[in-house]
């Protein structure tokens, strides 16, 4: 009846308001449900101005057969094709699209195309000028590419290029040789005569080291280069993403290049490769717009980054870095007053500034003040500030003699128009019952080596002992003065989990006990997060969890936007008053870590009622799970596309699952993704890796902090 009412209602209108109509239209499963309604319809909505643009991206419904059904009818009208992480489409299906031969637009990014296939489909666009993919054997590809002319062609024309190194080989110092010359003869990268845009993304699950001698230029004609504007490198974990990017960029700064993008250029400052024409092109930063210096100690001011130049610059990541303190943030909010996006996760000196003055690594004979001047500072000078990462640190402030603003939410209720928060529990506390003086002195090794608290572990490892009162907790102030939040995280100091190593999927014991303040987070005013209508992203760690039932509850009535959640939760009491999962009408994503949390017929099937939910991923350590409620939910769910399931359920009852879902399910089913395994598995990580898809795990197995990660939220 519903397309009987919507066929009659738009056969009453003209082709020219149809088509105007259409033109508004970006999801795939609307245009492609518009052309089942009536032949004038369908071929209004095969118009050029429609069917330009293809975007699949994200588009689990489209079945085998279906993206080739839609795309038939349009192939010299297609200018843009993104396929980027659908790796449930099969190569025939690809190969159908090589009659698309007036693209402009390509993206393979995380598809399933051998090199051979990916250089015969691009021998046949002869106006390709932006590609995405994903290359597996960079030697295998350099080789096609050297052997035929028209690929060779198609690579000059390129402006745009985002290579993903997916699931590639280990390299030895038997064969880096043939690695930084990517195999013998010409390198794919001396082709790039037109590239203004490179975008570099490794695998996230690689922790091998790389060799100093690894970084040489790979490009024999560095002028090839003049054009390139925007360098960015994502997940450098592993060797081929890391020397190519590299590479390029010394070449880049051979020339001098102006760029206005550089993500990830400080790997290694090593003088071996880090020269005259690199530090001059580091040094002039007047035409920056997105810089990521994430995971190096270099200094705001008298380091090799000259930020006084860089007037322009919207978006910075310096998390991970110890050196930036009070002091450096005002020298920030000075020099760059266009911020809009900025990430100091795990940055321990933000607040705080060096009593002498001086600004440096040296933290062992410079005692530290506690100072929020630099961050009020920022909040104050940079207007257009609406992405914000302060999470990962620990400490705690006194009060610092400045009434209306002697807490960190005061200051951020000075930001209405703040978009993305992600902070620390610490952060939400206005007053500290450490013992210690407002003047910390680094050398004392009784005290606790991240907040300076006295160690109570007779073994010297760092304890937190921080007693925060729950009236003293201050987010109902935060939410009030935020009502455009669209992404909150909190981000607990130290926060144990399963998959939240910085590496990737590595797990490791560390001596460290998480902050007490994220424990005892009070869970009446956690509640009023509930107040967000506009949420989109909910991120919660370190919580004692004995009270989820409560929160869920206050916050599913009132974020009725939220598409993505995620409880990282620790409790010592086995008792867990949540049985039921509340129904969000718009929730995808969810991600939810507890150690009792149950998997049984009664949670599963509440999970199950969520309209839209797609992706789910449970981390418990109970040992009894539903096998047949698992069963149920992925086979009465289709919409589901990706489920894991992390328990001490013993290893034979997961394989027995995963061989019913294998047999019974994912057949019928190619964009389902089911992992279920035994935490205590010892080859964890690469079942997860052979189970998985890259793309379901950077965004759901592992944990971490996303606020600010990339100049785009």
């Amino acid at each position: 009846m519903v397309s009987t009412f919507n066929t009659l209602y738009l056969d009453c209108l003209s082709d020219e308001v149809l088509l105007k109509i259409f033109q508004y239209i970006t999801d795939l499963k609307d245009l492609f449900n518009l052309r089942l309604l009536s032949e004038r319809i369908a071929a209004v909505a095969q118009d050029m101005s429609v069917a330009h643009t293809v975007i699949c991206t994200r588009q689990y419904w489209l079945k085998t057969g279906m993206l080739k059904m839609y795309i038939e009818p349009i192939l010299n009208k297609v200018h843009t094709l993104d396929l980027n992480y659908c790796y449930w489409i099969n190569l025939e299906e690809l190969t159908s699209l090589l009659r698309c031969t007036n693209l402009r637009s390509l993206h393979l990014m995380q598809v399933k195309i051998d090199e051979v296939s990916l250089c015969k489909m691009l021998s046949q666009l002869p106006h390709l000028t932006t590609l995405s993919i994903s290359i597996c054997d960079i030697e295998k590809f350099n080789q096609e590419v050297n052997g035929c002319k028209a690929v060779q062609e198609c690579l000059s024309r390129i402006r745009k290029l985002s290579i993903h190194f997916w699931n590639h080989k280990n390299y030895t110092e038997d064969n880096f040789e043939q690695l930084v010359r990517f195999s013998s003869g010409s390198s794919f990268v001396d082709y790039f005569h037109s590239m203004e845009e490179i975008y570099v993304y490794g695998c996230a699950n690689n922790v091998r080291c790389f060799p100093l001698y690894y970084f040489n230029p790979a490009v024999e004609n560095v002028n090839s280069l003049k054009n390139i504007r925007v360098m960015s490198l994502y997940k450098s974990y592993d060797d081929a993403s890391t020397i190519l990017f590299y590479s390029l960029l010394r070449s880049v700064c051979k020339l001098g290049v102006q760029l206005s993008t550089l993500l990830q250029p400080t790997y290694d400052f090593n003088l071996e490769w880090k020269e005259r024409d690199y530090l001059d092109t580091m040094d002039d930063m007047k035409t920056l717009v997105h810089l990521d210096i994430s995971g190096s100690q270099q200094r705001i001011y008298n380091g090799i980054f000259n930020f006084s130049s860089a007037i322009y610059l919207q978006y910075l990541n310096l998390s991970g870095n110890n050196t930036v303190d009070s002091t450096s943030l005002l020298f920030l909010s000075r020099c760059c007053p266009q911020l809009v996006s900025i990430n100091l996760h795990s940055c321990p000196s933000i607040f705080l500034r060096h009593a002498s003055g001086y600004l440096g690594r040296d933290f062992n004979n410079d005692p530290l003040v506690k100072d929020l001047t630099g961050f009020q500072s920022l909040l104050v000078q940079c207007v257009k500030l609406v992405h914000l990462n302060i999470s990962g640190y620990h400490i705690h402030l006194t009060d610092l003699n400045l009434p209306s603003f002697s807490c960190i939410t005061s200051l951020l209720s000075l930001k209405p128009n703040l978009i993305s928060l992600s902070l620390s529990h610490c952060c939400l506390y206005t007053v500290d019952k450490c013992p210690s003086s407002g003047l910390r002195n680094p050398k004392f090794s009784t005290r606790c080596s991240s907040c300076y608290l006295p160690v109570i572990d007779g073994s010297g490892s760092p304890k937190c002992t921080y007693k925060p009162t729950p009236d003293k907790f201050d987010i109902q102030r935060l939410i009030r003065a935020t009502p455009e939040m669209e992404h909150f995280e909190l981000h607990a100091a130290y926060h144990q989990s399963n998959f939240n190593h910085p590496s990737g999927l590595l797990r490791h014991p560390r001596n460290v006990s998480q902050c007490l303040a994220a424990v005892i987070v009070p869970n009446d005013d956690l509640r009023y997060v509930g107040v967000w209508n506009k949420l989109k992203t909910l991120r919660l760690t370190g919580l004692k969890g004995n009270k989820l039932a409560d929160f869920f509850t206050a916050i599913a009535g009132g974020c009725v936007s939220l598409e993505s959640l995620s409880i990282s939760s620790t409790c010592s009491s086995k008792s867990l008053k949540l049985k039921r999962l509340p129904c969000f009408p718009k929730l995808k994503d969810l991600r939810l870590e507890h150690p009792y949390f149950p998997v049984d017929e009664e949670m599963l099937s509440s999970i199950a009622q969520c309209p839209k939910l797609e992706r789910a991923c449970i981390i418990s350590n109970i040992e009894n799970i539903d096998s047949f409620a698992i069963k149920q939910l992925l086979t009465n769910v289709p919409r589901l596309v990706n489920f894991q399931l992390f328990s001490h359920a013993s290893e034979r009852k997961c394989l027995n699952l995963m061989a019913y879902i294998s047999e019974k399910i994912s057949q019928s089913r190619p964009d389902l993704s089911v992992c279920i395994c035994n935490l205590r598995t010892f080859d964890l990580e690469l079942m997860i890796t052979e189970y998985l898809p890259d793309i379901h795990i950077e965004e759901m197995t592992l944990l971490r902090s996303r606020v600010a990660t990339s100049p785009r939220e």
